[in-house]
């Protein structure tokens, strides 16, 4: 009996531990039939050009990133928790141009625990795959052009060891049109100061849009010998335009009309000055390397390729004349001069735009702060004004300027007795734009309220005085050069306020 009880015993022992291990084994923890995760190297490659030391996040594995080389190419292990991902990739050199890359390059989640030959390369080619789907992918690379890369392989196509020079040429002039797109775009402020549109959204924009219109059978981008279609430009380019403008949804928040010109022109002469290197031949490598040699020569019709893939860009800022250097060295205990009987300059900004290759217009929200003391005694003129349109002339100059009608003006003063008062324009008033200079004593003779603000504020004034002058600009479409290390200030009267570049200089009156 005694026996049969330890059978029994030992029986229900072995059987419930060899429940417990099969349980074990349910979930994946612990099952030794199931073979451990195996990592997976995998190599990859940035291609614009080569892309040098730009960031690649694995974006569905929680914000893990490597680092492209100084030959455009990455590597990276699988893991149990990042194998299935999709890949986008920003900064970094274009190792063909020299430029920095701005645009952004996508690839689709993919299986990369399975990928073939363990390779993978982000292109032109994957973004307009992320962003267009697969369907209709196959018909954009035959309006292409591109033989070589077919939808199936376009993950592992790399055009600069496996395509043609003139096939490189392509995919290198579409990266451009897609990245001025993104940069346009994504320079464009609201008027609160914040962005109009994020760097998806623009990329977005700009992918989809060529993307779409690519997708038509014999719709064209290149024609047989690889030179670009104008009327397949100039399409794409209206589309992306009104997509930017109905994504934005936004009345006070204009697009510059001159942007598409810009662009279609900028990508032109790319596409037109590489197609002139392609007639050497040879493959996509062959094509980056003789980029290189003829950019190395100041004279080379290739410098047009660089100047043509900078966008414009506010790089001067002056204030009371004086130069941005002069201003940044002054301070409540070394101020710059400035004459009683001229304090008007005080008031005047002057700003250009570099990279421009056309008239440009611009909207800037402006605004001033007039700092007044003389020993504790303390008064303040502070200005906002919601809409300046500002014309640059093909050199980046002010051409003119105007504040158009039923613009928003704020004031504030600390003198006693007028405080606050805010008012929208009539009817337009012209700025007296002089050598690239405007001065806000030309708005002030055009409005009898802001007039009479100003005047009595100047007038409590003397010589001896010291004066703490700040401008706030915000322009809407184009961006301030941050080389110029300006600071981002906030200007607020009441309930309005913008966020701008600003700069601060202290004056004394004499």
């Amino acid at each position: 009996m005694l026996l049969n009880k330890y059978i029994k015993y030992t029986f229900l022992a072995t059987t419930i531990t060899t429940l417990l291990t099969a349980c074990a084994g349910s979930d994946g923890s612990n099952n030794s039939s199931t073979a451990p995760f195996a990592p997976k190297s995998i190599s990859g490659a940035a291609v614009d050009f080569y892309l040098a030391n730009a960031t690649v996040k694995f974006d569905d594995c929680n914000g893990l990133t490597t680092t492209t080389d100084a030959q455009g190419k990455f590597s990276f292990k699988t893991t149990a928790d990042c194998n299935n991902s999709a890949i986008t990739i920003t900064g970094g050199t274009d190792i063909g141009t020299g430029l920095p890359f701005t645009g952004t390059l996508k690839i689709k989640k993919t299986d990369l625990q399975n990928i073939s030959n363990n390779d993978l390369v982000a292109s032109p080619l994957t973004s307009l795959e992320y962003y267009l789907g697969s369907g209709d992918l196959q018909v954009v690379l035959n309006n292409l052009g591109l033989t070589t890369v077919t939808a199936a392989n376009i993950k592992s196509f790399n055009p600069i060891t496996d395509g043609s020079a003139k096939e490189m040429a392509v995919i290198f002039t579409l990266q451009q049109l897609a990245t001025q797109i993104e940069d346009n775009f994504q320079a464009i402020n609201k008027s609160d100061g914040s962005v109009a549109l994020t760097q998806e959204q623009a990329t977005q924009i700009a992918f989809s849009t060529i993307g779409s219109a690519l997708k038509t059978q014999g719709k064209n981008l290149f024609d047989s010998s690889g030179k670009l279609q104008a009327t397949a430009l100039d399409e794409i380019l209206t589309t992306a335009v009104t997509t930017a403008g109905t994504t934005i949804n936004d009345p006070s928040t204009p697009i510059d009309p001159n942007i598409k010109g810009n662009i279609n022109g900028n990508i032109t002469t790319v596409s037109t000055e590489i197609n002139k290197i392609v007639q050497s031949g040879g493959k996509g490598e062959d094509l980056q390397a003789a980029l290189n040699v003829a950019l190395q020569d100041p004279n080379s019709p290739a410098q047009a390729i660089k100047e043509s893939l900078k966008t414009p860009i506010y790089a001067d800022f002056t204030l009371a004349g004086y130069s941005l250097a002069t201003l940044k060295t002054s301070s409540p205990t070394a101020p710059l001069a400035l004459s009683y009987a001229n304090l008007d300059t005080a008031l005047t900004v002057n700003f250009k735009l570099n990279n421009t290759k056309s008239e440009l217009t611009d909207t800037i929200k402006l605004g001033f702060k007039i700092n007044g003391s003389r020993g504790a005694a303390k008064e303040n003129l502070d200005v906002i004004i919601s809409n300046i349109q500002v014309t640059f002339k093909t050199d980046g100059t002010i051409l003119s300027a105007k504040v158009p009608v039923n613009t928003a003006i704020n004031i504030f003063t600390s003198l006693q007795g007028i405080s606050k008062l805010q008012f929208s324009t009539q009817k337009e008033i012209p700025i007296n734009v002089s050598n690239g200079i405007i001065p806000l004593s030309s708005i002030i003779s055009n409005s009898d309220a802001l007039k009479t603000y100003y005047t009595q504020y100047i007038n409590k004034l003397a010589v001896n005085d010291l004066v703490e002058a700040s401008a706030y600009v915000l322009p809407i479409t184009y961006t301030v050069d941050p080389a110029l290390e300006l600071q981002n200030g906030t200007i607020s009267i009441d309930s309005t306020q913008f966020q701008g570049s600003t700069l601060t200089a202290h004056f004394k009156l004499n």
